[in-house]
């Protein structure tokens, strides 16, 4: 299980990959920040993040169920294909978050 603050993962700005080889990796989490966000927003979105894992080698296909603790604001990711799952923190007041978030300042 991946446990991971993604600002850990961000450059200086906090709005990409701090290192190359985590780019695919960030884009992924924000994908995964901006559905479950959106979701718990009422937003509508017309996409559901997929898994990003390779088992074997090839591609899984599987769609992520993703849910979004607002009581510990973690946003927990689980693949039903392949069993991947993950928990992500430190996402509030990113380009990714669509939650309301104007009375809670970057820090």
């Amino acid at each position: 299980m991946w446990v991971i603050d993604i600002r850990h993962w961000l450059g200086e700005n906090l709005l990409d990959a701090g290192l190359p080889q985590l780019r695919l990796k960030v884009k992924k989490l924000g994908e995964i920040i901006t559905y479950a966000t959106a979701i718990e927003a009422g937003i509508s979105v017309d996409f559901q993040p997929v898994c990003w894992r390779r088992p074997k080698r090839k591609a899984c296909k599987g769609k992520l169920d993703i849910d979004l603790n607002s009581d510990t604001d973690q946003i927990h990711w689980r693949c039903p294909e392949c069993g991947d799952e993950g928990v992500v923190t430190g996402w509030k007041g990113l380009i990714w978050d669509m939650s309301d978030t104007s009375k809670e300042p970057l820090q």
